[in-house]
């Protein structure tokens, strides 16, 4: 038989992890609402640093007011400022370009 002292203590012990449980809970509750509320501050600012004007025409991240480039080779697409590759890979593949198709590349067209 178990004595009221052991009783007491699986009861104590019982709470604690009654208690411990709700605080996980609450912790978790209380993270998605930081997350939720991380998001519509990044949205916020967003919206108030000017308007969406268009994608990357090589990466297609989302720019905004002074985040971008335009194409030296005149096509006019809007390029990443911050990421050297988008100029690179746009610039092989870019409309605006100019192209020599020849047999020979001696030759000029």
């Amino acid at each position: 038989m178990n004595s009221h002292v052991e009783q007491q203590v699986q009861a104590r012990i019982a709470a604690a992890k009654a208690k411990a449980q709700q605080k996980k809970e609450q912790r978790a509750e209380l993270a998605g609402r930081r997350a939720s509320g991380l998001m519509a501050r990044h949205r916020a600012k967003a919206k108030r640093a000017g308007i969406r004007l268009g994608f990357c025409g090589s990466c297609a991240r989302p720019l905004m007011r002074n985040t971008y480039l335009l194409c030296s080779k005149g096509c006019g697409a809007k390029l990443c400022r911050g990421f050297k590759q988008c100029h690179t890979r746009h610039n092989t593949q870019c409309p605006g370009q100019a192209r020599q198709f020849t047999d020979s590349p001696g030759e000029t067209p």
